[in-house]
């Protein structure tokens, strides 16, 4: 079997991917999208399989599309991958297969930010509809806060800072669960423990193996499945009465959850391409 994986960078986490390919006899031919050129005239890469490892979200949108247009199997589909790098496709996805989400809003201008806002009650999260985990997010406590951060985006007039997309702010018991579904199977989970309210790694979170309850287990699978299904992480909180489905991503950080659960994470993802595969692409 010939592998393609296409890549920003070779990380920890690829490396670990190639070596679980090795032992699994797989040939793997790296991708580097920062030199990869497609002639769209006709199909240049013999593959029976590409895997999608890349740090931008639109090039990894790009490159599947046209490689599913060359009829080669990729992991993760181009829909998946568009659908989950997009927070508005993602939460009318998980609406619509009655996953729990936190009460949402979505606005064009300043005004009816505000308005959406008020009805929805503050603590309000302001995101933007597309973009890595943590950047440009806001918790927004109170009318006040709110028309500064509205101003300051009113300004700043960039296409993404008129798009306003708006999330009610779950208080959490000081960390967040990362599920990590690998086709049917939630693998393994950690939590994220941090004093900073986004909890994410990057700002001092620290991560510590999560049990894989029945009940978390079905949740992240379902969400999985809403968005298409496949290889990704499913970020939750647990409340005292309830879960909330908070975000879907691309399976990062493998290492160190591999090396907290113990679970080989990057061995059940090459097990599921190979499988993949096997199954004419399905």
């Amino acid at each position: 079997m010939r592998m393609g994986i296409i890549l920003s960078r070779i990380r920890m986490d690829e490396k670990r991917l190639i070596a679980e390919a090795n032992l699994r006899d797989v040939e793997v031919v790296p991708l580097d999208n920062k030199a990869l050129v497609f002639e769209l005239e006709h199909c240049h890469l013999d593959m029976d399989v590409v895997l999608e490892r890349c740090v931008d979200h639109h090039r990894a949108v790009y490159a599947l599309t046209i490689l599913e247009s060359w009829e080669i199997p990729t992991v993760n589909s181009q829909a998946v991958v568009e659908t989950y790098g997009n927070r508005l496709l993602t939460a009318l996805v998980l609406k619509e297969k009655g996953v729990p989400t936190p009460e949402l809003r979505m606005a064009f201008t300043p005004d009816s930010a505000l308005e959406a806002m008020e009805d929805i009650g503050y603590p309000v999260v302001l995101k933007p509809v597309e973009g890595p985990e943590g950047q440009l997010i806001s918790r927004i406590q109170d009318k006040y806060t709110a028309r500064t951060v509205l101003e300051h985006k009113r300004i700043l007039g960039a296409y993404h800072h008129s798009i306003f997309f708006m999330q009610k702010y779950i208080e959490m018991p000081g960390y967040d669960i990362r599920a990590y579904v690998v086709g049917d199977q939630t693998v393994a989970a950690v939590s994220v423990l941090t004093d900073h309210w986004i909890s994410p790694i990057s700002a001092g979170g620290l991560m510590a193996d999560y049990p894989v309850s029945e009940e978390l287990n079905e949740l992240a699978v379902l969400a999985a499945q809403a968005v298409g299904g496949g290889i990704m992480v499913v970020d939750m909180i647990k409340t005292k009465d309830a879960w909330y489905v908070v975000e879907i991503g691309p399976a990062t950080g493998l290492t160190e959850a591999s090396e907290l659960t113990g679970v080989n994470i990057s061995g059940h993802i090459m097990d599921y391409v190979v499988k993949t595969v096997h199954e004419g692409g399905e």
